[in-house]
């Protein structure tokens, strides 16, 4: 599971106040970076940030027909981008 944490632009990276913001399977990972909505150089298992700047940019891409491919991952965009705040992602 890739698991997604809401983080303010100027929140540092090891804070203790991250918020959950859901997780999404191998399978909707890969959709996404079909979809151009995740980097081909991001790795399922790593961490990855995006600034809010970011999540406005990825929000614009989803179409009903990417957000049907990526439900979850369509969830939490819309959520950063509803709270103005970005996403920090770690894989496990």
């Amino acid at each position: 599971m890739l698991d997604f944490f809401f983080i303010r632009d100027e929140q540092p990276r090891s804070s203790d106040q991250l918020s959950p913001a859901g997780g999404i399977a191998y399978e909707e990972f890969i959709n996404s970076q079909e979809a151009s909505v995740i980097d081909n150089y991001l790795d399922y298992y790593g961490d990855f940030r995006w600034s809010s700047q970011l999540v406005r940019q990825k929000r614009a891409l989803l179409t009903p027909a990417v957000e049907a491919a990526i439900p979850n991952l369509a969830s939490i965009l819309k959520q950063a981008f509803a709270a103005e705040c970005g996403l920090i992602a770690f894989g496990d």
